[in-house]
């Protein structure tokens, strides 16, 4: 790195510390490449993050392989962004650890949209509560699109009994980021209703993350 851009750098860094909202969104993320790549320019590769994204929320949430194929970026920007990424999405489900109460539809979209509004393939998760509506136990069931996968109902009752669980919540995403539910969204619901109603639990909603909106099966009146 030159003195010039050592200079630069300590000037930046200085305004951070200062007055942090002061900076400009590519001078943010300018600062956060410097801890991948402490001996490069890194204003024009935040530049064309910024491009190539959209915005700085669109840059955090990008897939890191994405966003590690920008010119300039590598592995170590691919590593960086995979762990603020488990960073954010662990700070946003610790209501599951603390086993908190359920009380909306909002509260169980809010921790887990960090993990699931920016994936670029589904995820279908699985929260289990018990007869207080308290979180017991998360678990992800399966990537890939819900259509192809039948087996999904079943197995999610399955891990509800194993975890002696009265209640459960299910959340995928639409990598679309359109949260509106599909034929087979709907099909899914239905099944995994008469599965739970058949077993004695309670399927309590059915969440559809978007970006930046989410689907409620139970605040639709669907459940």
């Amino acid at each position: 790195m030159s003195h010039d851009h050592a200079g630069h750098r300590a000037r930046l860094r200085q305004r951070l510390l200062r007055d942090p909202q002061g900076l400009l969104d590519y001078e943010l993320v300018e600062m956060l490449l410097t801890f991948a790549l402490p001996r490069r320019d890194t204003k024009p590769m935040a530049k064309e993050l910024l491009a190539r994204f959209g915005s700085v929320r669109g840059i955090l949430f990008a897939p890191p392989d994405q966003v590690a194929q920008t010119p300039g970026l590598g592995p170590a920007v691919h590593a960086l962004w995979c762990t603020f990424q488990e960073l954010l999405a662990r700070a946003e489900a610790e209501p599951v650890a603390r086993k908190e109460q359920f009380t909306s539809p909002e509260q169980v979209a809010g921790f887990l949209r960090a993990r699931l509004a920016l994936r670029p393939k589904e995820e279908f998760w699985a929260l289990f509560l018990n007869t207080k509506n308290r979180f017991q136990h998360l678990a992800r069931i399966a990537q890939g699109t819900i259509d192809q996968t039948a087996a999904y109902p079943r197995e999610i009752a399955e891990l509800a009994l194993r975890h002696h669980a009265s209640g459960i919540i299910v959340v995928h995403n639409h990598p679309s980021g359109d949260p509106t539910p599909s034929p087979a969204d709907h099909d899914l619901t239905e099944r995994l209703g008469r599965i739970c109603a058949d077993l004695g639990l309670r399927l309590l909603d059915h969440i559809i993350v978007g970006n930046p909106d989410f689907y409620s099966f139970h605040a639709n009146g669907q459940l």
